[in-house]
């Protein structure tokens, strides 16, 4: 009988716990900046991206810098995982598109998220919430 009912409370324990890698999608508008460290000439460029999940938008004030564009978004774990759908022409730097798997860290209306390349440049976008 005892057996039975440790059975049934660690069957109930195991059942209620959450998987450590949900989290919530991001949905919303999110302003800020983008800079690429560790580039000769880099400079700090003023985004918007829109979430709404699982699709992004977004926007720069330069010019494909960074290259936002729009396409699908998904989020495990502690990554944003972006898959651009945008056509781009081949005339500038191709690793400045928002695709691929990003470092997330987001803490209340914030949102922190960055990739690194093997040459020693970091992409880092900075956003807040404003939606």
């Amino acid at each position: 009988m005892h057996r039975l009912l440790i059975l049934l409370a660690l069957i109930s324990i195991v059942a209620c716990d959450k998987p450590r890698d949900a989290k919530p999608f991001p949905n919303g508008t999110y302003t800020g900046t983008f800079m690429r460290y560790n580039q000769p000439g880099s400079q700090e460029a003023e985004v918007t991206l829109k979430f709404l999940y699982p699709e992004f938008e977004g926007r720069s004030n330069l010019d494909r810098y960074p290259a936002m564009g729009k396409g699908k978004y998904a989020m495990k774990d502690n990554a944003l995982q972006f898959a651009n759908e945008t056509v781009w022409t081949a005339d500038f730097d191709w690793t400045l598109i928002l695709d691929g798997m990003y470092i997330d860290q987001a803490a209340g209306d914030s949102l922190v998220f960055t990739k690194s390349y093997p040459n020693g440049w970091v992409d880092v976008y900075k956003l807040k919430k404003t939606d």
